[in-house]
């Protein structure tokens, strides 16, 4: 048995009408059982095909006319359309967006049969049908009794505005899965004429239009409502629009739509893969990206993960999306690194830095012999005589205790680690000693100097100076075998002997009364002593005989600084201080302005015999990112030629020296810092770098 549809259309309102001004009879027409009765056998698909509308329906031998419902839409139509689909258009508002029902039909002996998707169909039965004119019967409970009534209804040939349902519904794209493309979708067409393409069109530029636009792609499949645009062109704005064709030419075309790649088309993260690290290199691997718009791989090593400003630096751009390998030979200095892998687009658009879905960066457990294990200096020392500096500093990250360290560049190790840790935090810098008691390493400590073994650094003993109550800076007199202490208001000399030192003389030196810790003692040629301070714009020279007995006192005008990054150099063999705040030369032997020059902006040492300066022009005010201009470089001036050589280095240079065999060394470091002291990722990135000259 058939299960009915409805017949729907607005002839409902007319069957009410008919019903409530007639009753029925028992007219043979209206005879259910007589239904199929009459049918036109002779009709055919090509006649029945077209654009129909019905004007008038009959009931119980009454015939009435059916009306326009809004006149400026046109009257509900029908369409029997080729491939047996039939389409009915009724419209519900002055709006003119009609209702649009689609089934199957059939034609077999003048009964049309009409099938839905559900599987529900009705038959029509064709009591006239040419080229202009269509008389059928349909089924319709009338009364609403339960029993079906016989309608017959008059339809002509129709002339139907085709109204546009395509061009306004033409938008981006906006399901999940295309977020990141340049995608668009509309509504398929459900005209009544015969389709025959949409038309994609494209411009690019500040300027877009339809003007200067191009057609990019023609689709023939009116079920295909869903572009997506892979091989735009490299522009910072698109402006697309679709043109809908039927067999009767251009039906609409809609308004332009404008996309902005730069903020609204993202690139995905892709997956790395677990770096191997092997000898000193480290492979990388990862997915490689679905992106149509990939530009390039940007392979990235940072110091860390977890802050919003890591420091990052770029070593590979890949441009080829199938090679998703890359081995860093060159890994950094500084401990842990973190690789990471970005994808760009060719809009600019960078992958995200953190994803919750894929893994996007490793941190490799991975250090250069060449790294110290210390992430802060706060003081360190050169040895004249070895291969050997010694460090006063820490390991934050393993929660160290700041010790002092006896490291040899040469064979990059630490040697020794002191074994009992200075309990007091001193800004006074380590000294290195040569006395008849050995070689030591010095640390104040409060108002007592610790003394270490400068190989072993085993403790030997502490040593509370006589009459001194407080220590500013101290300094070893070798030729006078002579130990100098400066404080707040004096300068002493003391005699060592053994586990004490023995009060010698003392001398008041400035008459303004400074805080600790900004005094600095420099011993001279000629058994002399210069002592400055930061505040004071004169320096003190003291003169001594070998019992340490004070024989004269000198203001000289000399300015010593050791205030945040300005500071004070000394060269005993060629006699003079540079002052780093002024980079100016002043001679420690007639106390005169001896020159001037602008490089290194920061000077950090000189050569043993005076005549080269050694710096950097990294400014430590300079705001540590990834874009500051920072550079791996040491400046050497020469004195003599005015020559200025910049040499690249392997580290970021802090401080540049002349060792006991004449080769050149930095303490550098592997990231960007203001200085040895401050390190704000907490991370081990320091090394001793021999300077290479060609």
């Amino acid at each position: 048995m058939k299960r009915k549809i409805k017949f729907v259309n607005c002839l409902c309102y007319i069957v009410i009408v008919i019903f409530a001004s007639c009753s029925k009879n028992d007219d043979q027409t209206n005879n259910i059982d007589n239904f199929y009765n009459g049918a036109d056998a002779t009709s055919s698909i090509d006649k029945l095909e077209g654009v129909w509308t019905i004007l008038g329906v009959e009931f119980d031998g009454r015939l009435v006319e059916v009306p326009v419902n809004y006149e400026n839409c046109g009257r509900d139509f029908f369409v029997y359309s080729e491939g047996g689909t039939y389409t009915e258009y009724l419209f519900q508002s002055s709006a003119c967006e009609p209702q649009i029902n689609r089934l199957n039909y059939e034609l077999n002996s003048g009964v049309i049969t009409l099938k839905s998707a559900l599987g529900q169909s009705d038959d029509f039965v064709l009591i006239k049908l040419n080229s202009e004119e269509l008389v059928f019967k349909s089924r319709f409970d009338i009364d609403e009794d339960g029993v079906l009534d016989v309608i017959v209804l008059y339809a002509e040939k129709y002339e139907a505005t085709e109204y546009d349902l395509v061009a306004e519904s033409f938008v981006q794209n906006g399901d999940e899965a295309f977020e990141n493309l340049i995608s668009f979708v509309w509504q398929p067409y459900q005209g009544f004429n015969q389709f025959d393409r949409y038309e994609i069109y494209r411009s690019a530029g500040d300027n877009c239009s339809k003007a200067n636009s191009e057609l990019i792609t023609t689709i023939t499949n009116p079920e295909i409502t869903e572009f997506t645009d892979l091989s735009p062109p490299v522009a910072e704005k698109f402006c697309y629009f679709i043109k809908i064709y039927t067999d009767k030419g251009l039906l609409a075309e809609s308004l332009l739509r404008t996309v902005e790649p730069g903020s609204n088309i993202q690139i995905e993260a892709v997956s790395v893969f677990e770096p191997v690290v092997l000898n000193n290199q480290i492979e990388l691997s990862w997915e490689e990206s679905d992106s149509p718009y990939f530009s390039h791989y940007e392979v990235v090593v940072a110091d860390n993960a977890t802050t919003s400003t890591p420091q990052e630096f770029t070593i590979a751009v890949i441009n080829d999306k199938a090679v998703t390998a890359y081995t860093d030979t060159n890994p950094p200095y500084f401990k842990n690194p973190i690789y990471r892998v970005f994808v760009y687009n060719i809009f600019g658009n960078k992958s995200a830095s953190t994803s919750s879905e894929v893994t996007i960066f490793w941190e490799v457990p991975f250090k250069r012999d060449e790294v110290i294990d210390l992430d802060q200096i706060n003081s360190y020392e050169v040895d004249k005589e070895e291969p050997v500096v010694y460090f006063y500093g820490r390991n934050r990250q393993n929660n160290d205790n700041p010790n002092i360290y006896r490291y040899n560049y040469s064979t990059l190790q630490t040697e020794s680690i002191s074994d009992v840790s200075p309990p007091v935090l001193t800004g006074i810098p380590i000294k290195l000693s040569r006395s008849p008691n050995g070689k030591e390493i010095v640390i104040n400590q409060g108002i007592e100097l610790y003394f270490y073994d400068a190989v072993s650094m085993e403790f030997k003993y502490a040593i509370d100076p006589e009459e001194v109550f407080s220590i500013s800076d101290f300094t070893y007199f070798e030729e006078l075998d002579l130990w100098i202490i400066t404080d707040s208001d004096a300068i002493y000399t003391l005699k060592r002997d053994n586990t004490n030192l023995r009060f010698v003389d003392s001398r008041p030196h400035f008459s303004a009364h400074h805080g600790s810790g900004r005094y600095q003692a420099f011993v001279l040629q000629n058994d002399r002593l210069l002592v400055g301070h930061a505040s004071e714009p004169n320096s003190m020279v003291y003169t001594i005989d070998m019992d340490g007995t004070i024989l004269s006192t000198e203001t000289v005008g000399i300015k010593v600084n050791n205030w945040n990054n300005d500071k004070t150099l000394f060269n005993f063999q060629d006699e003079y201080v540079l002052d780093s705040a002024e980079n100016s030369l002043y001679s420690t032997a007639s106390f005169t302005f001896l020159e001037s020059f602008e490089m290194p902006v920061y000077p950090s040492g000189t050569s043993i015999d005076g005549q080269e300066i050694f710096g950097t022009n990294n400014d430590p005010d300079w705001q540590i990112t990834n874009e500051s201009p920072h550079k791996k470089e040491a400046v050497i001036l020469n004195r003599d030629s005015n020559e200025l050589t910049e040499i690249e280095t392997l580290g970021y240079p802090h401080v540049i020296f002349q060792n006991y065999s004449g080769d050149i060394f930095s303490i550098s470091k592997g990231l960007k810092a203001k200085s040895l002291t401050q390190n704000y990722s907490e991370i081990p990135s320091i090394f001793v770098e021999k300077i290479q000259r060609d």
